[in-house]
């Protein structure tokens, strides 16, 4: 199983609209200390990956960092959502070799029957 925490911010369009969301990954805009969680755990690859890849946690990477990241949106009141995916349900096209803390993952293409 691989994971994926997904921060949830919300901001303000205008008076008819009380607020928009949207959602990014840990590189996106949050707090510091949910930054403080991650940042010097996590190496990203060293070359390029395709654009549809999305970052997930492994088994150890969600234990020793992912925890960690929740626990810290958690503290500041950060909006998060936690994606699961089944390793057979993902390509996988990067793996940190170095601490064996992440993936870089796209989806499988689906068989036509």
């Amino acid at each position: 199983m691989y994971r994926r925490i997904e921060m949830i911010n919300h901001y303000p369009i205008n008076s008819k609209i009380k607020r928009v969301s949207y959602k990014n990954g840990l590189m996106g805009f949050s707090h510091g200390d949910v930054v403080d969680a991650w940042i010097y755990s996590l190496r990203g690859p060293d070359r390029s990956i395709p654009r549809n890849a999305k970052f997930y946690f492994t088994e150890k990477g969600w234990k020793e960092v992912g925890r960690k990241v929740v626990a810290a949106c958690q503290r500041v009141g950060q909006d998060y959502r936690v994606i699961k995916v089944k390793h057979k349900d993902v390509h996988v096209v990067w793996k940190d070799k170095h601490t064996g803390y992440e993936v870089a993952a796209q989806p499988r293409k689906k068989r036509e029957s």
